[in-house]
């Protein structure tokens, strides 16, 4: 996942214009990989694409969304109390929605037992 929500797609580097990168798709693999290979086919036909800075891995960073993110991290970390991550060890939140225990950290995901729904932890919870 990219800081910004879109995925990192182009050149790699600038010492380098015959790498490319296509990655941080969330989970949108399938369709996001559609969308990758046009701008890749592009860079390398064209030299350019309309999308490149858009998708650029060089963009910056240093976004509102970073400082949000590097936030609700900490914030995470610092909370007292179970369940937590078996990831990182990040405070979770009851989904009552989706009855799910959700890490605001890193993404991953619990049902009601404490079992793995989504990456990225490995193991179950302990309640």
């Amino acid at each position: 996942m990219s800081l910004d929500g879109i995925p990192y797609v182009g050149r790699h580097s600038t010492g380098k214009n015959n790498i490319y990168v296509a990655t941080g798709f969330n989970k949108w693999g399938m369709t996001g990989s559609m969308v990758a290979a046009g701008i890749i086919r592009d860079l390398i036909i064209d030299g350019k694409s309309e999308y490149e800075s858009l998708y650029s891995p060089r963009r910056s960073m240093l976004t509102k969304q970073l400082a949000v993110n590097i936030g609700s991290a900490a914030g995470g970390l610092l909370r007292f109390g179970r369940p937590r991550c078996s990831h990182m060890g990040c405070k979770l939140k009851w989904n009552g929605v989706e009855k799910t225990w959700d890490c605001s950290c890193h993404g991953s995901r619990f049902d009601e037992a404490g079992y793995v729904i989504d990456n990225p932890a490995k193991k179950r919870i302990k309640r």
